[in-house]
Parts: structure tokens; C-alpha cells; sequence
């Protein structure tokens, strides 16, 4: 199931698979987890890639990719960013998981 040439395609970033990407997310969530013995609160935000041509930026996909590197210029991630930096409304709009994904039911089969 979506093997193209001998290489399987999947959700993810362009590089790296989804269950890589949310699963340990996930988990570090959970209570008594070991990798997270501090409970630090832990939330998977997801962005649904949207990639545009871009004339003034051609290498990378426009405001709402989120392809692997060109999260980092997601309108979305950018506006998450600056919510937390200036603590500005942030358990409103930040404070919660956002996932666009199949994850949390590939999770199921998994566990």
C-alpha cells in the first residue's frame, strides 16, 4: 500500500512519516510516561500543507506549506510562535492538540 518505484509513500512532511513525526508526541502525553518524568505539558500541532507557487519565492511552497523545512514559515506556525513568545492568549488558541491526521487512529492499531 502506497509503495511507488520501491519506496512507500505515507502521510508526513516530505521527509519524515507521520507516526514518526506524532507518535512519541503522543505518548509523552501519557501519565507516568518515562521520557517525560517532569509532565511537561506536551500538544502536537498539525498544519494541513497547502503548498502555492510563490513568484518572489520560488524554493519554497507559500504561507501555509508545511512541507519540512517550510513549516517554519507557516503563517500558522508563525502565529503559534508569537502567541507563546508574548504570551499573548495563548491557552486559548496554542494550549491544546490540533492534529489534521489519521494519527491518533493508526495509534490505536499500534497499541
Amino acid at each position: 500500500r502506497g509503495i511507488q518505484m520501491g519506496v512507500r509513500h505515507s502521510d508526513g512532511d516530505g521527509s519524515v512519516a507521520l507516526l514518526s513525526l506524532g507518535y512519541m508526541c503522543q505518548k509523552w502525553k501519557e501519565p507516568r510516561n518515562k521520557y517525560n518524568p517532569h509532565r511537561v505539558q506536551v500538544f502536537s500541532r498539525e498544519k494541513k500543507h497547502k503548498g502555492t507557487a510563490q513568484i518572489r519565492d520560488p524554493g519554497r511552497g507559500g504561507p501555509e506549506s508545511g512541507e519540512h523545512c517550510d513549516i517554519l514559515g507557516n503563517d500558522g506556525t508563525l502565529e503559534d510562535v508569537v502567541r507563546i513568545a508574548t504570551d499573548f492568549e495563548v491557552d486559548i488558541h496554542v494550549n491544546h492538540d490540533e492534529i489534521k491526521s489519521d494519527l491518533m487512529r493508526i495509534m490505536d492499531e499500534i497499541d
